[in-house]
């Protein structure tokens, strides 16, 4: 997973992913209040590790785990700067997901966030977090289908597409996702197949759930959470960043076995849209019902 596009996606849009009373049922189903060891697999800057830690037993210990120096150091800096829920602690610490720094059996839950969709080997990342997890302990992902998203509508008038634009977007974003899969960069939609993965890890009990939070802007967004959203936008549009870049996407697209000529003739299309999604972004205009996919798998060891 390369650094920028982590970074892209680890800004405070994030803090809004979720509903507290959807993780509050989660951690009900799990029975984490009895948990007090715990660990987040690439854990970024902490934000989920923050966020689920009032769930997690009194003195409860959660360890993160980053590839990345600096998000492990801007988790470390918020731990410092927050107050710890009921005397939870963390601990962060650099580490790689196919070789975790931690001991057999060591957890009692271990979780891990949009981490799997970006791994080359997820089989070795799931297999890395089962060995670490004690006999009758629990694994869970939280992984999303990133196609979907694609093919969506914002408006009533976008129903009357283009039948032949839509096929080559599905040929474009089909190419790119097996692009990147080609290239050892991860697959953005793992989240459909991580029952499978966990069956195959030899977890039991294995549960699939799906997040109950849409991400919408509706305007005049008068929500923090519409606005932070809204500058998230503007900055990836802007700069090309948040998987909406041109060589980004190029690239996936040419290892997944695309032609560049059927590429320029969709980004062009990509393009006039940016523009006026841009704008409309600015004026508080766009509205979109922020349709996801995101699956919570939990399975026991």
């Amino acid at each position: 997973m390369s650094s920028s596009h982590s970074a892209d996606h680890l800004g405070e849009a994030r803090e809004y992913w979720w509903n507290d009373d959807y993780l509050a049922l989660i951690a009900q189903r799990l029975n984490t209040k009895s948990y007090q060891q715990i660990a987040d697999i690439g854990c970024g800057r902490g934000s989920m590790t923050f966020r689920l830690a009032p769930y997690f037993a009194e003195e409860a210990t959660i360890t993160g785990i980053d590839f990345e120096k600096s998000h492990i150091k801007a988790a470390r800096q918020k731990a410092r700067h927050r107050r710890a829920p009921q005397n939870r602690h963390f601990s962060f610490k650099e580490g790689d997901a196919h070789d975790l720094p931690l001991e057999d059996g060591q957890m009692d839950l271990t979780f891990c966030q949009t981490l799997l969709i970006h791994v080359p080997d997820p089989v070795q990342v799931i297999q890395e977090m089962k060995r670490v997890t004690r006999p009758d302990g629990w694994l869970v992902a939280f992984e999303p289908n990133n196609l979907v998203s694609h093919f969506m509508f914002d408006r009533y008038p976008d129903i009357e597409y283009n039948v032949e634009d839509m096929l080559e977007m599905m040929e474009v974003r089909l190419r790119c996702e097996q692009g990147k899969r080609i290239l050892g960069e991860g697959f953005s939609s793992l989240g459909d197949v991580i029952p499978d993965l966990f069956k195959q890890a030899g977890l039991s009990d294995i549960q699939v759930w799906m997040s109950d939070k849409a991400l919408p802007l509706i305007p005049p967004y008068d929500s923090r959470e519409e606005r932070v959203r809204a500058a998230q936008l503007v900055d990836w549009l802007e700069n090309e960043e948040g998987g909406l870049g041109y060589k980004e996407n190029l690239r996936y697209f040419k290892a997944g076995g695309g032609k560049k000529h059927v590429f320029e003739r969709y980004w062009q299309r990509v393009l006039a849209y940016k523009i006026k999604l841009l704008a409309l972004l600015k004026e508080q205009k766009y509205l979109s019902s922020g349709g996801q996919i995101m699956y919570i798998v939990a399975g026991r060891v």
